[in-house]
């Protein structure tokens, strides 16, 4: 098979054959139709994971395709069946985490592209339990990067039990933040964008079905967000340290900020009165678990929710990658084989 090969961080990308991905009983061989790439690819191809990364490897944990071969204990997947690949290519399925469910924090999983061979290459292995079926009215292109953007957003509002009449407001409307908004509005909550620059606010309210953006460059957004009386959430996903410390003003009573955006800078945040008096919270988030991706999917599916891609050929990854670092996809990059 042909494939997207990282020797070691730093390195440059090498489009080269390598071996089909030999199966084990409980896992399945997914010939790989489509592949995001993440903004988390580009922290490992520059060397930000240090010793949590385990070059040389194929990268990439956006992986849409169909199941090619199962192993002997598959029992919940066939040959043919259209499924995704996360950042969770194998869970150990016996850990606390595990058994609660929340296999994206399990403390032996194995990451997807940047612990082992992920989803830049025509083919890929994984644990059965922790792949997911697609929904037929969504594209393999476009599942690919629900597969990360979907699920990293979905997730926390899930776990807050967001619902209707609760505000939530989307930091930041890119490759995270413009499938944040829909969610939040398919979910019945007020769905507020936030973002720099007047295209955005006509791309939240036009097109992702924001019921109201504010354009950040000119207009002082945690002082409008509080005079409609605070975000029940804030889901932070700008890599933006001050960004982040200013969002907790934006809480109302009760309320959560949940950071999906990493910036290396540390976090200014408010005095510890701020969270203490109007019991406030801080959360971050990365992934989801298997059953938020089902759901999430279900309600893609239901509701039309879709994330904005373009589509390029895998052999030309190093040059996307490019792209994706100069910020000019909109708002996801997706490489096909």
């Amino acid at each position: 098979m042909k494939g997207q090969w990282l020797s070691a961080a730093r390195a440059p990308l090498e489009w080269k054959d390598l071996d089909v991905p030999t199966i084990g009983p409980d896992e399945v061989l997914i010939k790989v139709h489509a592949c995001g790439v993440c903004g988390s690819d580009i922290h490992l191809l520059e060397g930000d994971f240090g010793p949590f990364a385990r070059t040389p490897l194929v990268p990439g944990h956006e992986v849409a395709g169909v199941v090619n071969a199962v192993g002997s204990a598959v029992v919940h997947l066939k040959v043919n069946d259209r499924v995704g690949l996360g950042w969770t290519q194998h869970s150990c399925g016996v850990c606390p985490q595990c058994t609660a469910g929340n296999t994206s924090i399990c403390s032996r999983q194995q990451v997807t592209g940047i612990q082992v061979n992920g989803g830049y290459a025509e083919y890929v292995k994984a644990t059965a339990r922790d792949v997911i079926k697609i929904p037929d009215n969504i594209t393999l292109e476009e599942a690919a990067p629900l597969m990360c953007a979907g699920i990293t957003t979905y997730s926390p509002l899930r776990l807050l039990n967001v619902r209707p009449g609760q505000r939530v407001v989307t930091l930041g409307l890119g490759g995270l933040g413009h499938v944040a908004v829909q969610f939040a509005k398919a979910l019945g909550a007020e769905s507020i964008g936030v973002a720099r620059g007047q295209d955005k606010v006509e791309l939240a309210m036009n097109k992702l079905g924001a019921d109201l953006a504010i354009d950040s460059s000119k207009t002082n957004w945690v002082e409008e967000v509080n005079r409609l009386g605070g975000a029940n959430v804030v889901l932070n996903t700008a890599n933006n340290a001050q960004l982040m410390g200013e969002a907790v003003h934006a809480l109302a009573p009760d309320g959560t900020l949940v950071l999906l955006a990493v910036d290396p800078n540390p976090l200014t945040l408010p005095s510890s009165g701020e969270f203490i008096q109007s019991r406030r919270r801080l959360m971050g988030s990365s992934t989801g678990s298997i059953s938020d991706a089902v759901e999430m999917f279900e309600l893609a599916s239901r509701r039309g929710i879709r994330p904005m891609i373009e589509t390029y050929p895998m052999a030309n990854a190093a040059a996307v990658v490019e792209r994706v670092k100069a910020g000019k996809p909109r708002f996801r990059a997706v490489l096909s084989t």
